[in-house]
C-alpha cells in the first residue's frame, strides 16, 4: 500500500515501522496514518495483515475516546475517521477538519488517520505489566528477581498475575535495534538531559502514575468483557498549552491495540499454560516455531495471516461491542 507525501495542508515527516506521520502547515497538527504492516521482535516485517491499520485505528480511537471523557485522562487525539464510526475525541474538535474532502480522493486514508496533538515525545517507551510474560519472563526465567527496579517474589510460573501493575520503562532504540530495561532512576537521567522538563523525578513518577492509571482502567474494562491486557506500551509527551499555563503531560501514538498490547482470552487464562491471544503472539510464535526470529522480510502463510486478522476483529467486537464491517 502506497501512501502520498502531501494530503491537504499535510506534509509527509516521518515513516515508522507500521505507520506513516504527517505534520499540517497551518496549525501544527499531526495526521498519523496506521498501514497493514507488521512489526515483530523489533523489526519491519515484509508483509500485510489485511485491514490491520483500520482496526487498530478503531481500537485505539475507541479507548482515546473512553480515556478522555470517561476516565479523566488525557490524550493527544483530536478526531479519527474509521469504518465503524467517525469518532470526535473529548471538546477537543474545535474546528471541522478541513482537509476531510481528502478521503474522497485517497482512498488509502480511509479508515486509518487519525489527527493529534503535536506533542514533544520523551525518548523512553512507557511499559506496563500485569503478567508475567514475553521478555521478563524470559529474565524471571533466568533467575532475575529485580527488572527495571522492581522486585517481585520467587514461585512465579510463566503468565502468572502479579500482585500490582508493575512500570518497566525502556530506551527508544533505533529501527532494527532492542530496547534496553531501564530503572524508573534512569528514565529520570535521560529526561533530565532532554532539557524538557524541570523536575526530571517529578516528571518521571507522574509518567508512571499515568501510565498505571490507564492500564488499570482499560484493564477494567476489558475484563468485564471476557479479556484480558497482560501489558501494555504507551508513549508520552508534553503537551504546550500556552505560555501562561505551561505544558501538560499526555498520551501520544497508539493506546491499548493489539500492537502494543497483549490481551488475552480471560476465560481460558491459565497460569502455565500458553494463553489464548488477541494480539501478533500467533507472529511471534510462528516465527519462534519456524527459526525465521531476526530474518530480514521473513514471509507468513496466508493462514498466518487471516488467523491474525480474524483475532483484531474478534477483539475490536469484544471490547467495543459493535459488529466490524464486512468486505
Amino acid at each position: 500500500m502506497e501512501f502520498q507525501k502531501k494530503y491537504g495542508s499535510f506534509e509527509h515527516i516521518a515513516s515508522g515501522k507500521v505507520r506513516e506521520v504527517y505534520l499540517s502547515e497551518e496549525n501544527d497538527e499531526i495526521m498519523m496514518v496506521a498501514t497493514d504492516r507488521v512489526s515483530a521482535f523489533d523489526q519491519k516485517l515484509g508483509i500485510e495483515i489485511p485491514d490491520k491499520g483500520k482496526i487498530l485505528t478503531a481500537i485505539s480511537a475507541e479507548f482515546a475516546c473512553l480515556a478522555q471523557e470517561s476516565w479523566g485522562i488525557r490524550t493527544a487525539y483530536h478526531y479519527a475517521g474509521t469504518p465503524c464510526s467517525q469518532v470526535v475525541i473529548g471538546c477537543f474538535m474545535l474546528r471541522q477538519f478541513k482537509d476531510y474532502n481528502i478521503i474522497g480522493t485517497a482512498p488509502e486514508l480511509s479508515g486509518r488517520f487519525t489527527l493529534m496533538e503535536n506533542l514533544q515525545m520523551f525518548p523512553v517507551e512507557c511499559i506496563v505489566r500485569g503478567y508475567l510474560f514475553g521478555s521478563i519472563w524470559k529474565l524471571y526465567e533466568q533467575g532475575e528477581r529485580v527488572i527495571c527496579g522492581v522486585k517481585l517474589p520467587d514461585g512465579l510460573v510463566k503468565g502468572s498475575k502479579l500482585e500490582e501493575p508493575i512500570f518497566t520503562p525502556t530506551t527508544k532504540a533505533p529501527e532494527g535495534e532492542h530496547d534496553e530495561n531501564i530503572t524508573l532512576e534512569e528514565m529520570t537521567i535521560i529526561l533530565g538531559k532532554t532539557g524538557m522538563v524541570f523536575d526530571a523525578w517529578e516528571t518521571a513518577t507522574e509518567i508512571r502514575d499515568l501510565c498505571i492509571e490507564l492500564y488499570q482502567k482499560a484493564g477494567t474494562w476489558a475484563y468485564e468483557r471476557g479479556l484480558i491486557i497482560a501489558d501494555t506500551k504507551f508513549e508520552l509527551g508534553l503537551y504546550r498549552l500556552n505560555d501562561e499555563v505551561g505544558v501538560r503531560i499526555c498520551f501520544g501514538d497508539e493506546i491499548l491495540t493489539p500492537d502494543s498490547s497483549r490481551f488475552w482470552d480471560a476465560e481460558t487464562y491459565v497460569p502455565g499454560e500458553e494463553p489464548k491471544s488477541y494480539d501478533k503472539q500467533i507472529i511471534r510464535d510462528y516465527l519462534a516455531e519456524a527459526q525465521a526470529r531476526g530474518e530480514v522480510n521473513p514471509t507468513l502463510p496466508a493462514d498466518i495471516i487471516e488467523k491474525t486478522r480474524q483475532r483484531y476483529i474478534e477483539l475490536y467486537e469484544k471490547l467495543f461491542d459493535k459488529t466490524w464491517p464486512k468486505g
